[in-house]
C-alpha cells in the first residue's frame, strides 16, 4: 500500500511523531497538511497526548528512508484508533480494510477524495462523495468490528469560519474526535472492555478542556 498521495508535495517536518505514555490507548493520525512539522504535536493535541500514545504521520510518509505507515502500524503491538483529515480519507479506509485485526476504528475530518472530478458541495465539503462514495466500504469494515465515523466540521460547528478542511489542530476538532472514540466504545461492533480506555480518553479531553475551554468559549461568544 503505497499510494497514500504519491503526486502530492511532502513539505518539511518528520514522517512520524510519537507522544504520550507507553501502554496508553493508542491514536494513529494521518495528516496531509503537516502540523506537526517541529517534531511535537499541536498545541491542542498535547494535552491529550498525557493520557494517550499519538503517532502523528505526516503523508505521504514514503519519503527517503522515512517508514511507510504500514511500518508504524507494525511497530504498534496493541489496537489503534486512526485518525484522518480530509484527503487522508480513502488511505484511512484502505489502511483498515488491510489490517482488520489492528484497527480498532477510523475517524475522518472533513473527508474528500483524492483524485476524480467529484464535485463538492454547495458549503464546499464532501458530504455527498462520503456518504454514498464510501458507503459500501464502510459497512465491510463495520461487519469486521472496525468502526467508522466522519464529521464535516461547518455542520457540525457553525461557529468554525475555517474553510474545510479544518486544520487538525482546531479545538473543535479535538472535540469532535473525542467525542467520537467514546461514542465507539461500549457499542456491540466494539467487543473490547470499556474500562480503563475510556476512562483515559474521558481524561485526555478533560486536560484539553482545562488548558483549551476558555479561549473557545469566546470564540464561539463572538461567533469567530
Amino acid at each position: 500500500m503505497r499510494d497514500f498521495h504519491e503526486n502530492g508535495v511532502r513539505g518539511a517536518g518528520p514522517a512520524v511523531v510519537w507522544q504520550g505514555p507507553e501502554g496508553a490507548p493508542v491514536v494513529l493520525v494521518l495528516d496531509p497538511a503537516g502540523e506537526a512539522k517541529h517534531e511535537t504535536l499541536p498545541a491542542t493535541w498535547r494535552p491529550l497526548a498525557e493520557h494517550l500514545h499519538i503517532g502523528w504521520c505526516r503523508l505521504p510518509a514514503e519519503v527517503g528512508d522515512a517508514p511507510s505507515v504500514e511500518d508504524v502500524l507494525a511497530g504498534v503491538s496493541e489496537r489503534v484508533h486512526l485518525v484522518a483529515a480530509a484527503t487522508a480519507a480513502e488511505a484511512a479506509l484502505r489502511l483498515a480494510g488491510e489490517h482488520t485485526g489492528q484497527v480498532r476504528s477510523v475517524v475522518v475530518v472533513d473527508p474528500a477524495p483524492v483524485r476524480g472530478a467529484v464535485p463538492a458541495d454547495p458549503d464546499g465539503s464532501f458530504r455527498t462523495w462520503w456518504d454514498s462514495g464510501t458507503a459500501e466500504e464502510r459497512q465491510r469494515l463495520r461487519a469486521r468490528g472496525v468502526r467508522v465515523a466522519a464529521f464535516v466540521t461547518r455542520a457540525t460547528d457553525p461557529a468554525v469560519r475555517v474553510e474545510p478542511p479544518v486544520p487538525l489542530g482546531h479545538p473543535d476538532v479535538v472535540g469532535r474526535v473525542v467525542q467520537l472514540l467514546l461514542s465507539f466504545q461500549g457499542d456491540r461492533a466494539d467487543p473490547e472492555p470499556v474500562e480503563p480506555e475510556r476512562a483515559e480518553v474521558i481524561r485526555a479531553w478533560h486536560a484539553v478542556r482545562e488548558r483549551f475551554g476558555p479561549a473557545l468559549d469566546r470564540a464561539r461568544r463572538s461567533g469567530g
